[in-house]
């Protein structure tokens, strides 16, 4: 009897909807098959550690990312296995309207219906911080960005107080006085998130893996947000301060009084 072989990807969009539109989805599947292999971003391994056999990395060149979506990415060369029996799912595949036929999330989709999560643990690193920042600096969604002055006299009012480390990639700044660690391994990441108290910044995929990670998290986003938040996207019911702010331009002085009611 042949193997019966899942080949999945590759995935090129946001983060945040990797974790909560693909990956769970992929695991729920994996289960029917002898043989998964998952096509995603390098470094993005440590998502699917606990089901797949094979990990191909392919880099699409670009940050420009929208939903399941990359903008300005290379071509994609055919990755795509051609031995018999096997299963290819397409990570470009247009989930997106299924998530939101009506403009709404469908809750009883099959984007949730057929999801399986874990909590990611990991003891790579043994850092901890009373406090994360995520201060997004990226130039698609602009507008979501926290200005770096407002990071700074966040950091100012807190620093006598807490300990803290910044996250992210590139597109992230740092602030300093802070410890970076920014372009981390995703386990090491992971392992900060297990040993930490609250990370805090705008609606982001580091907000999203803090949820699978179990770390509290204080996130700002558009009011209809905190559904995705608070439920839709948080599986293992993770603790999670929302701020509702329509500009994304909340007041460093009411992000600090959160931060001192939270942690």
């Amino acid at each position: 009897m042949e193997k019966k072989i899942l080949l999945a990807g590759p995935w090129i969009g946001e983060f945040g909807w990797e974790l909560f539109c693909w990956q769970g989805y992929i695991r729920f599947h994996s289960k029917d098959y002898d043989e998964v292999k998952i096509i995603s971003r390098p470094g993005h391994e440590f998502l699917y550690e606990d089901f797949c056999d094979e990990f191909i990395p392919f880099d699409p060149e670009s940050f420009k990312t929208d939903a399941w979506k990359c903008h300005d990415h290379k071509p994609y060369k055919d990755l795509v296995s051609t031995i018999e029996h096997t299963k290819y799912i397409n990570g470009q595949f247009d989930i997106g309207m299924r998530y939101y036929p009506t403009g709404v999330l469908d809750t009883k989709g099959i984007f949730y219906s057929e999801q399986e999560y874990v909590k990611y643990k990991s003891d790579s690193i043994s850092e901890s911080y009373d406090l994360i920042f995520h201060c997004r600096n990226k130039n698609t969604g602009a507008d979501r960005n926290w200005s770096k002055n407002n990071w700074i006299e966040l950091y100012n009012l807190l620093k006598d107080d807490y300990t803290i480390a910044c996250i992210g990639n590139d597109e992230s700044h740092h602030i300093e006085g802070t410890k970076d660690m920014r372009g981390i391994p995703l386990n090491e990441l992971c392992s900060l998130f297990n040993n930490s108290k609250l990370i805090v910044g705008p609606s982001s995929g580091p907000m999203h893996f803090a949820s699978l990670c179990g770390l509290k998290h204080l996130v700002w986003s558009r009011d209809h947000n905190i559904h995705r938040y608070e439920r839709n996207w948080n599986p293992h019911k993770t603790e999670v301060v929302f701020y509702g702010d329509e500009s994304w331009r909340p007041k460093v002085g009411s992000i600090n009084k959160l931060i001192r009611e939270t942690v």
